[in-house]
């Protein structure tokens, strides 16, 4: 499931195909239902969007449902795809709507699928706070894609989960240089809060603006590097600092 997730980040800025131009919901919805008709082997790699997409469309989620009833038994054999299996688990949870959880609910013993449907469980809950914040349109910014807006609603939320969850994509994915100057903006006004979960998520970040590249915010690295009172945040600022031309 890792590998997958990095293999997908990795190239997710060529998929401009799921979400780089302005869409309307409808849109979006009707983009996911093609790639569930489609080849299955490209499956994986994007669902694994629908973690950022803020949809809950049950027309969407519904054929995901299906799918993952029709395909869980005859997957168990195979790792490549019990891995699709698994993101449609993933992707129940990313839709934050109740009516899965009986689905999910059945499979909580399963030995194959058991940590996907409680992973998918929890993760419902969050979502069903989060989809209406990530895909707000109201908050997008002309000029700007779709993804990046959506990135922006994560990491102005006052939930640091969802805030941490914008840090990762812009990590593995990238950000447009607005993102990026939003997000080394949070990183100065929370970095000096000390607290565990508040910690986890400024590493996070701080990890993305280092996707900024050479010599980008490498006074506000050092500034954090230097007064953080937090380990994990100062230890992920000497990291990005570390990297081949940052200074």
């Amino acid at each position: 499931m890792v590998r997958s997730m990095r293999a997908f980040f990795a190239t997710a800025l060529a998929c401009v195909a799921l979400g780089a131009s302005a869409a309307s919901l409808e849109e979006d919805v009707q983009r996911y239902l093609r790639v569930l008709a489609g080849n299955t082997g490209m499956q994986a790699e994007q669902l694994e969007k629908l973690s950022g997409m803020g949809l809950s469309d049950p027309r969407l989620f519904d054929a995901i449902e299906k799918r993952l009833l029709d395909d869980a038994e005859s997957a168990r054999g195979s790792n490549i795809e019990k891995n699709r299996v698994a993101w449609y688990f993933r992707a129940l949870g990313f839709s934050g709507q109740e009516k899965y959880r009986s689905t999910l609910s059945k499979y909580t013993d399963d030995r194959t699928y058991r940590n996907y449907a409680i992973n998918a469980l929890k993760d419902s809950s969050d979502y069903a706070r989060w989809n209406p914040v990530i895909s707000d349109r109201k908050t997008f910014v002309a000029g700007l894609t779709d993804d990046s807006n959506r990135m922006l609603n994560m990491i102005r939320s006052d939930d640091m989960n969802l805030v941490k969850i914008g840090a990762k994509r812009i990590y593995f994915v990238g950000a447009e240089q607005a993102v990026l100057d939003d997000l080394a903006g949070l990183v100065k006004a929370k970095y000096m809060v000390s607290d565990p979960e508040n910690a986890d998520t400024v590493a996070w970040m701080v990890k993305g603006l280092a996707r900024a590249g050479p010599g980008k915010y490498t006074a506000l690295l050092e500034e954090v590097k230097a007064n953080a009172p937090d380990r994990k945040v100062k230890n992920q600022a000497d990291s990005a600092l570390r990297q081949p031309g940052a200074r």
